[in-house]
C-alpha cells in the first residue's frame, strides 16, 4: 500500500493531472477530505490539473466529456441546428463570405447557396444518425471521384482549438 503521510508536493502533482481526488483516496486508502487538504496544503490547484487533462483530449478524463457531447449532439432534432452551424462554419464563414461583401454574390445567391449546402448536410447527418452507412459509402465513392484531382486537404481545426481554450480559461477564471 502506498504511504500517504510521506507523499511528496511534486508526486501529488502528477497524480492530480491524471486522477481526480477521489481515485487519489482510493490508491491511498485515505478519505477524499484528506486528499483536498493536502493538494491545498502543496499549493495544488485542481483546476490546474483537470485544465492539463482536458487540453490533452486524450486522457481518461476528456472520455465523459467526450461521451456526453457525443450523445448530445447525435440526437435527431439536432440535424437542423448542426446543419446550419456546419454550413456557417464551412462554407459561409470565410472565402463565400469574401465573396458576398464583395458584391460577387447577390443576397438571393448567398441564401441560396446557404439553403443548398445546409440541405444537403443535413441529408448526411440524417443518413449517420439512421445508421445508414452504406449508402453515405455510396455517396462517398461517387462523388470522391468528382474530386479525385482536387487538391490534398489539409484539416483545419484552429477554431475548435481557440474555442475550446477560450471555453474552458473563462470557466476557469470565474
Amino acid at each position: 500500500m502506498l504511504d500517504w503521510d510521506t507523499i511528496s508536493p511534486q508526486t501529488l502533482r502528477e497524480l492530480n493531472k491524471e486522477f481526480p481526488d477521489s481515485r487519489i483516496a482510493e490508491m491511498y486508502n485515505v478519505s477524499v477530505g484528506k486528499v483536498r487538504y493536502k493538494r491545498k496544503k502543496f499549493g495544488i490547484a485542481l483546476k490546474a490539473g483537470i485544465w492539463d487533462n482536458l487540453r490533452s483530449q486524450d486522457s481518461a478524463t476528456m472520455q465523459p466529456f467526450n461521451d456526453f457531447a457525443r450523445n448530445a449532439l447525435l440526437e435527431n432534432q439536432n440535424i437542423d441546428a448542426l446543419a446550419k452551424a456546419i454550413t456557417q462554419y464551412a462554407f459561409r464563414s470565410g472565402v463565400v463570405e469574401d465573396m458576398h461583401s464583395d458584391g460577387k454574390l447577390s443576397d438571393a445567391d448567398m441564401k441560396a447557396l446557404n439553403i443548398f449546402f445546409s440541405n444537403r448536410v443535413a441529408g448526411i447527418l440524417a443518413k449517420a444518425f439512421a445508421g445508414e452507412w452504406l449508402q453515405i459509402l455510396l455517396l462517398f465513392d461517387f462523388y470522391k471521384t468528382l474530386s479525385a484531382g482536387w487538391d490534398r486537404v489539409e484539416p483545419d481545426v484552429k477554431e475548435f482549438d481557440m474555442l475550446f481554450e477560450r471555453y474552458f480559461k473563462n470557466r476557469d477564471s470565474s
